[in-house]
């Protein structure tokens, strides 16, 4: 028993700090040199989706998933480490999610005991998942976004360097867009861009990545192509779709786009010189009357 200061009713110790232990907004286990659980609190019981009394005597390995096992005997192992891990959980409802622990051990008594300390990282995930969504996804359209499109474009350009590979880069850009967004709104100009984004990827080979640049201009990204037929085929689809009007406010509007192509290796051997000479060869379309195809060519 002790007293604390200027309190004459004195503390059990043991009694408090179990209510510490109970009461803890934090996951926390205490097992036996077996892994056996001892002890486990509100929040663990929680975690888990377990009540109190139904895993006591429980492996603790039995919450974790069967892929990390192997992982989870050397966590326990190098027991006392300050850095957490991550690991698959198991809810008694046998669905899988993320969680952290960190593990110590202690010779009590001549035996070892563990303390295992618990946070469900689910949130922490979603949120992680969804700040990488909007570094890499176009938040308008939901497809791949500049910065994803040039990560795709290097590697496709690495593998078509030591396979010896063709490689297509698409520029387009809507014609006569700034007079729909001056016309009919920018709301209207959003619904184009969400319906030709689709048409795009609707037109493209799965193995292509279709990405939006900004404004009104996109990029499609072709690896591994036979030949320059194949991003011929890519444009001539796009055309044709546009032959099918968009309904937006009440009025039928027929998109237009200007394409240029540029193909390694003959337009450039580096991504930034394919894009760059994809981009002159869609302005010459444009300037050439809209709404078609142009290759890139030294001339332009």
């Amino acid at each position: 028993m002790i007293k604390m200061k200027n309190n004459s009713n004195p503390i059990d110790v043991n009694t408090y700090f179990k209510e510490v232990f109970t009461n803890a907004g934090i996951g926390i286990m205490i097992l036996d040199a077996n892994s056996s659980i001892e002890y486990i609190n509100e929040e663990a019981l929680n975690i888990f989706g377990y009540k109190y009394g139904e895993l006591v005597n429980t492996n603790f390995s039995t919450l974790i998933h069967s892929t990390d096992q192997d992982y989870l005997k050397q966590f326990i192992k190098t027991a006392n480490s300050s850095t957490p891990s991550e690991f698959t959980g198991i809810h008694k409802d046998n669905s899988a999610f993320p969680i952290e622990l960190n593990i110590s051990s202690k010779k009590l008594n001549q035996t070892c005991i563990y303390t295992v300390i618990i946070r469900d990282i689910t949130e922490i995930k979603k949120n992680e998942e969804k700040l990488k969504h909007q570094a890499y996804f176009d938040s308008l359209t939901g497809i791949p976004n500049r910065t994803l499109f040039l990560d795709r474009s290097e590697i496709a350009l690495n593998q078509a360097k030591r396979s010896n590979e063709g490689l297509a880069v698409i520029f387009i850009d809507l014609d006569e867009f700034k007079e729909l967004n001056d016309t009919l709104g920018h709301d209207a100009g959003d619904v184009m861009l969400k319906t030709v984004a689709q048409r795009f990827i609707n037109c493209a080979r799965k193995s292509d990545t279709v990405s939006r640049r900004g404004g009104d201009e996109f990029t499609i990204l072709m690896p591994r192509i036979k030949n320059i037929e194949d991003a011929v085929k890519l444009a001539e689809r796009i055309l044709l779709s546009n032959k099918n009007a968009i309904s937006i406010k009440e009025k039928m509007v027929f998109p237009k786009t200007s394409i240029g192509i540029s193909i390694y290796p003959h337009d450039g051997d580096s991504i930034e010189t394919l894009i760059n000479n994809a981009d002159k060869a869609m302005y010459y379309a444009k300037e050439s009357g809209k709404n078609q195809y142009s290759f890139y060519n030294s001339k332009i």
